[in-house]
């Protein structure tokens, strides 16, 4: 199925709030004997999101619904950018790109960057299939124009070699948590307008 993007309504606005959460994965095992308690990081971590469209006009509302029947529930696919990402926070200046194939772990190399360009803790960055991911650590760009780039997470996949990172509006892949579509709709406050609320979670299968 082909991967959506999200229609533009509210004049290119987008969503009126979109808070974003990170959903970790993790188990832990406790001791039957000392209660210790032993917690494991596991792949698998995903990004969640609400997503809320107000006072919505009649023509909005429509194209809401069309790309919400459009995605078949839970078996759609859309792009969805962070919703308070535009820019890093640090310079990011120069044309950067994956350097090496065959990567993993939660360090990228990047080179491309123009020399003392740099990425703040906190910061994110898009690469690979969507991988949307939180720098952690600062980093600065030799005079090369290489960038080592702690993440928040291991890679789930190896991107190729040389393609682009993503600094502006970085996304990743979401699908809806409900098959329910009339429900998402509701009459707003405002008057004869129309209130769009959905729930999202990244996916990569």
């Amino acid at each position: 199925m082909t991967v959506l993007n999200l229609p533009i309504v509210k004049r290119g606005r987008g969503p009126t709030s979109a808070p974003w959460r990170k959903l970790n994965n993790t188990q832990s095992f406790e001791s039957p004997l000392t209660r210790s308690v032993q917690t494991l990081a596991l792949p698998g971590a995903r990004w969640a999101c609400t997503l809320t469209w107000a006072n919505l006009t009649a023509a909005d509302a429509a194209l809401m619904r069309a790309f919400l029947y459009a995605l078949r529930g839970r078996a759609g696919r859309f792009y969805v950018p962070h919703s308070t990402v535009q820019r890093p926070r640090g310079t990011a200046l120069g044309t950067p790109l994956v350097a090496g194939a065959a990567q993993a772990g939660a360090t990228l190399a990047t080179d491309g960057w123009t020399a003392g360009a740099t990425l703040l803790a906190g910061d994110f960055i898009g690469f690979g299939a969507s991988e949307l991911r939180v720098v952690t650590a600062n980093a600065t760009a030799d005079g090369a124009g290489l960038m080592s780039i702690v993440l928040d997470e291991p890679m789930r996949a190896s991107p190729a070699d040389n393609s682009a990172l993503v600094l502006s509006a970085p996304t990743c892949i979401m699908r809806l948590t409900s098959d329910d579509i009339e429900s998402l709709f509701r009459p707003s406050a405002a008057g004869p307008l129309t209130d769009v609320t959905i729930d999202c979670v990244e996916t990569w299968s």
